[in-house]
């Protein structure tokens, strides 16, 4: 078996992994979320050969905004993903297909390859293996993450699993389903060696947000952090003394999440039935962010880097004042406005706060899971954690566990 790390891996973004064994497939094929001059986003390394299938693990950009290039490059091969992934996978390309327009840029597939590729997705549910091609078994399984996330456990002549983003304590996504072993394990380095405390970092976010004097902007993405952040301020709703003001998209994802129930804790049914019937939440319309600013309100809006889209709007307006407060939650690209900002290479007037939001597995959670799964694993790899969160992440667990666990470098091939 011959695994290619075509990106992902020493870094944040772009992921994608080739695996050839009885069936040759793909798993993910997402963008880096990176500005440059002359460019928005970074691809994965492209592959010569058609493979037989590929497998999706969920809809966010950075595993899935450039399939679209492979079905402008003739790679029209079956799809694998849960119903609510293939669903959200069209609405963010579709939506990063955009971004090119917004930078005066051409982009490199046409809306044409969006229209085919939702066209190649299977639908699979959770906990049914089946048949993905050439006698390659497959089963999704709950990762926690987002909204039909999967974990991947693959039987080829191996037994992967590839845990895409996997998160515990989410509140609005159903643990992870842990009861299985692997030989080969593909883990999330987000974090590197740290232990994010949930309560203790949802705590720092909302004293943060209450402690804003005039306006204040959240940036966050369109499906996952928006809700989770609507949900986390629903909860302190009494104590927070201003009118919210939050995009379209995400009030509109919040309805649509609801449509899959299944793939959602039953409470967070109820939690974001109350979200999208409450009064405290308003829908901004763009053309009312400057009559809205002088009210001192909040803004949830994204694109949570700051890289585009309604935050940057709102940031362009409110950043000179020092009473207004950004309040950043997640991951910052290279080259993104927001990643300048939090390292003090662009300054602003308005205060600026990291609060990240816990989103991904972090040390402990990864501890957790080669117990639980890989405690006999001939291969460990670490993707998804920029260097050097990946090695330190990999040093540690070597220095815990007596396995093989690497950080393999981009173009990298493994044979096992």
């Amino acid at each position: 078996m011959k695994l290619t790390c075509l990106g992902g891996f020493g870094e944040q973004g772009r992921s994608a992994l080739l695996i050839e064994g009885k069936s040759r497939f793909l798993v993910d094929y997402g963008v880096k979320k990176t500005i440059g001059e002359g460019f928005i986003g970074e691809a994965p390394l492209p592959i010569s050969v058609v493979p037989d299938f590929i497998i999706v693990t969920h809809a966010h950009q950075d595993h899935v905004a450039m399939l679209p290039l492979l079905v402008e490059r003739g790679m029209e091969v079956p799809i694998y993903a849960t119903e609510a992934t293939k669903d959200f996978s069209i609405d963010y390309c579709k939506s990063w297909y955009k971004n090119y327009d917004s930078y005066e840029m051409v982009p490199p597939y046409s809306l044409k390859s969006i229209e085919k590729l939702e066209k190649l997705f299977v639908t699979k549910p959770y906990f049914e293996e089946f048949d993905a091609g050439k006698g390659t078994l497959v089963t999704f399984l709950p990762s926690g993450h987002l909204i039909g996330s999967a974990i991947v456990y693959i039987k080829d002549e191996m037994t992967i699993a590839h845990f895409g983003d996997t998160n515990f304590n989410d509140p609005i996504n159903p643990e992870p389903y842990l009861d299985f072993t692997a030989e080969v394990g593909v883990i999330n380095g987000s974090y590197g060696d740290k232990v994010m405390q949930h309560e203790k970092l949802e705590e720092d976010f909302i004293e943060h947000v209450m402690a804003g004097k005039n306006d204040i902007l959240i940036p966050a993405a369109a499906l996952g952090r928006g809700q989770e952040v609507c949900l986390l301020l629903l909860k302190y709703i009494k104590e927070i003394n201003k009118k919210i003001y939050i995009s379209k998209s995400i009030i509109e994802n919040a309805k649509q999440i609801l449509k899959f129930p299944n793939y959602i804790k039953s409470t967070a049914v109820q939690e974001l039935n109350a979200f999208v019937n409450s009064p405290y939440f308003h829908v901004l319309e763009e053309n009312r962010i400057e009559e809205l600013v002088k009210e001192g309100v909040i803004f949830i809006a994204p694109d949570a880097m700051l890289s585009s889209g309604l935050a940057l709007k709102i940031f362009n307006i409110i950043k000179d004042d020092p009473t207004n407060v950004v309040v950043l939650s997640g991951y910052l690209a290279p080259g993104t406005l927001g990643r300048k900002i939090n390292e003090h290479k662009i300054s602003v007037n308005a205060k600026v706060y990291m609060c990240e939001l816990k989103a991904h597995t972090d040390l402990a959670d990864n501890e957790l899971i080669i117990r639980k799964n890989l405690s006999s694993a001939k291969l460990i790899l670490i993707h998804h954690g920029e260097e050097p969160k990946s090695s330190e992440l990999a040093e540690r667990l070597k220095s815990e566990f007596a396995l093989d666990i690497r950080v393999p470098k981009i173009g990298e091939e493994i044979i096992l």
